[in-house]
């Protein structure tokens, strides 16, 4: 990491008696614009709320704890802040420990956690951390103990990581086919007007992760006056980015285009904000603003990272939702399926507000894994779909309506007469697909329904590839269709 030297004859400097080497700006700037005052023993970190407390920190290393956060306030955003913080806290010094001693106490810490369970991430973090200390000649670090050992370290991705994407971990990766058939069908049923503030509050949330894949952080930042109208009435969000650097470059927006459903959900929940305050509200209020439910208290700030988790459960909990729904796992849905419809990798990135392309990498593998699975997909979903045929089995002699045969094609392109319809009123399904999930079929006992349903499947590969096919045959019609071949050829019919 760079290290900004500090003029010091241009900036107020806060110099320790005890180590007269060691220099920081005690009124830093922070990304966020808010001037931070670090010679109080506590800071507040704004909009976020969020607290850094320098008293819970090992006295011998809370002068550096100030230092790092004067040197990287400007660089990074408050919430890394608070896991730098964090990881500072986590070098704690053994009371009465004497002077000569605390560098090797700083070692023996160091060396824990580099040999032990901790994830990557922090042991990057613990040894940029003390890079910066080595290389700003703070007392305590140890050039030759990070040269000879820290920087020979090589720690790779965390284990594990991304797998909650690529294989089925509960309540961690997308939605799965089922959940995401069962969260949009609540999402049609639901009504808005019915909800409590942080349950509607959770449904816009969820709402905008679900139809542009943004990050909890990108909900919270949002205000009413981000949601505007083209000329030809195209709803669009101003979204601002999610990893930034620096306080001169953290205000670019992208402008993400919604439906029309998601605009109308954040203007009802303005509109319920001005029927608690008895007052009309400007549009630079937060979209999700600080609500106690206990006083009926509404309040014009941002909201806490934990109030993102509470208000999603509120949502849940309200409609009946039996699985785990959150802004991170419908974000992982949002780019899965940006993936399987064969989105160029680059728009993937530029939608998803990634950085690099690295990290999406794992997303096409997750794709690849599902259309080697597609057979599996498709019988194992299908279950609560239609645990029993509603139509009927019979012989071609004894159908209910003449002329009203349903043709479908089979192996070497032969059509045959899968059944008849039995209804006496007008369709609207699309035979001969639909009608497998419809309770008028009077499917034919000596046809191969097997053969017929994997012949539509084979096409519909055929036409659009594997990973459009991923798609469509999760649709309710091919997997009524497919649970139907299954149990009509084991003899279950």
């Amino acid at each position: 990491m760079p290290t900004k030297k500090i003029d010091k004859n241009e900036i107020m400097l806060v110099q320790i008696d005890q180590h007269q080497q060691f220099f920081y700006d005690p009124y830093p700037i922070s990304q966020s614009g808010q001037k931070l005052d670090l010679t109080q023993s506590k800071i507040v970190l704004e909009p976020e709320r969020e607290t850094i407390f320098f008293d819970k920190i090992s006295h011998q290393l809370r002068e550096h704890t100030r230092a790092w956060i004067s040197y990287a306030s400007h660089i990074y955003s408050n919430y890394a802040l608070l896991t730098h913080y964090r990881a500072w806290y986590q070098l704690e010094i053994p009371e009465g420990a004497l002077e000569e001693d605390i560098a090797d106490h700083i070692q023996e810490i160091y060396r824990n956690y580099m040999t032990g369970g901790t994830h990557s991430s922090t042991k990057s973090l613990l040894r940029i951390i003390y890079r910066w200390c080595v290389e700003e000649e703070l007392p305590y670090f140890d050039e030759a103990f990070y040269d000879c050992y820290l920087a020979s370290l090589k720690f790779g991705a965390d284990e594990g990581k991304g797998l909650d994407v690529i294989i089925e971990i509960p309540d961690r990766g997308p939605l799965t086919i089922k959940e995401e058939r069962i969260f949009i069908s609540t999402l049609n049923s639901v009504s808005p007007e019915t909800l409590t503030i942080p349950e509607l509050q959770g449904l816009v949330s969820l709402k905008c992760s679900q139809v542009i894949g943004i990050r909890s952080i990108q909900i919270m930042k949002l205000t009413f006056s981000d949601l505007q109208t083209s000329d030809k009435g195209v709803f669009t969000l101003k979204v601002l980015r999610a990893k930034q650097r620096g306080r001169f470059n953290n205000d670019v927006y992208k402008l993400r285009p919604i439906t029309k459903t998601l605009a109308t959900l954040i203007s009802l929940l303005k509109s319920r904000y001005e029927y608690i305050l008895g007052k009309k509200i400007t549009d630079d209020w937060p979209v999700i603003s600080d609500y106690n439910s206990i006083r009926d208290e509404l309040v014009k700030q941002q909201v806490k990272i934990s109030k993102m988790t509470y208000i999603a459960n509120q949502f849940r909990i309200a409609t009946g939702l039996d699985f785990k729904v959150t802004n991170r796992r419908l974000r992982k849905t949002f780019c899965s399926r940006l993936i399987t419809k064969g989105t160029p990798l680059p728009i993937v990135a530029e939608l998803m507000d990634h950085s690099d392309l690295q990290q999406l990498d794992i997303y096409y593998r997750q794709s690849h894994k599902i259309a080697e699975k597609l057979e599996q997909v498709l019988r194992n979903e299908a279950a609560d779909i239609i645990d029993v045929f509603s139509g009927k089995v019979v012989t071609s002699n004894d159908v209910s309506q003449r002329g009203q045969g349903i043709f479908a094609t089979s192996k070497q392109l032969n059509i045959v007469q899968i059944g008849s319809c039995g209804s006496t009123t007008p369709c609207s399904l699309q035979p001969p697909l639909s009608c497998y999930n419809c309770s008028s079929l009077e499917a034919f006992e000596d046809v191969d329904h097997k053969a017929v349903v994997d012949t539509m499947i084979e096409e519909v590969k055929t036409s659009f590839g594997d990973t459009h096919a991923i798609n469509i045959l999760q649709h309710k019609n091919f997997l009524a269709a497919r649970k139907f071949a299954d149990m009509f050829d084991r003899g279950e019919l």
